[in-house]
């Protein structure tokens, strides 16, 4: 992709399974990436078992979107150790709570998960495009969900499986906002903010065989997305190749919502 190699790259969550495979394609691009995680540990050992020509381009940085001081230390870090990043991916997701029976609900999982993905990143976001001035570009990608843009088919959940719940299709489409105002207000300053609207991911470790084949079905190329299809999309917003792209929501489900 033209334009990322030398870049620098914070990735959030980059220790889940987007993260991952989002930092090795960066990397493979020659992008310096910022591996953030609430434990710099687990950083720090992942970082350990890729092969040395990669590993060479990962930095580990302990970051907790939900505390402000947080967010300024590690900027502070990278600043001094590895420079400020010219690319944002907004990745990370508050998994506590998410498995919450539905008529156990409370205000606390809705605030929770919107003080990491949303306000989290956009104070990440502030905070890149505070240090970077207005003589340098940047490209930031959100991370969001088709639960976004449709309704959860609860058909598709096997019994025992709880169904994506309702704070987390609220929170992601609250994210499809927050970009469009953020391209708005900093377009001129050559800063794209744009979001990845992803469909399902196979994870052999959370989704049952039925569960595939289920989802599979709703989709027009009939299975869920390898965690690389998602992760090359966010090589291409986040490359010059998307240099005329901004405020947009990029759909990659295998033409889930597109039926």
């Amino acid at each position: 992709m033209k334009g990322l190699s030398g870049c620098i790259a914070l990735v959030t969550g980059a220790t889940g399974l987007l993260g991952k495979a989002i930092t090795l394609r960066l990397a493979a691009s020659d992008v310096r990436v910022i591996v953030a995680s609430r434990r710099i540990e687990k950083a720090k050992e992942w970082i350990s078992e890729q092969a040395s020509d990669c590993a060479t381009k990962l930095f580990p940085v302990e970051l907790d979107l939900t505390d402000e001081s947080s967010i300024e230390f590690a900027f502070e870090q990278m600043a001094k150790k590895v420079g400020v990043p010219t690319i944002l991916i907004a990745n990370a997701s508050l998994r506590d709570g998410l498995a919450t029976p539905f008529e156990q609900l409370t205000h606390d999982n809705f605030v929770q998960l919107f003080k990491v993905d949303v306000a989290g990143h956009f104070l990440c976001a502030r905070n890149i495009v505070t240090r970077l001035g207005s003589d340098k570009t940047a490209s930031i990608v959100f991370l969001s969900s088709i639960y976004s843009i449709v309704g959860v088919d609860h058909s598709i959940y096997p019994p025992g499986m709880l169904f994506t719940p309702p704070q987390y299709a609220a929170v992601k489409a609250g994210m499809l906002g927050l970009v469009r105002y953020l391209a708005a207000l900093w377009g001129r300053q050559g800063v794209r903010v744009n979001a990845i609207v992803a469909g399902g991911v196979r994870s052999a470790s959370r989704q049952s065989d039925e569960f595939v084949s289920n989802y599979a079905r709703k989709t027009m190329l009939g299975r869920m997305a390898a965690p690389e299809e998602i992760a090359n999309a966010v090589a291409f917003l986040s490359s010059d190749e998307a240099s005329y792209i901004t405020g947009e929501c990029l759909v990659v489900d295998g033409g889930f919502s597109a039926w």
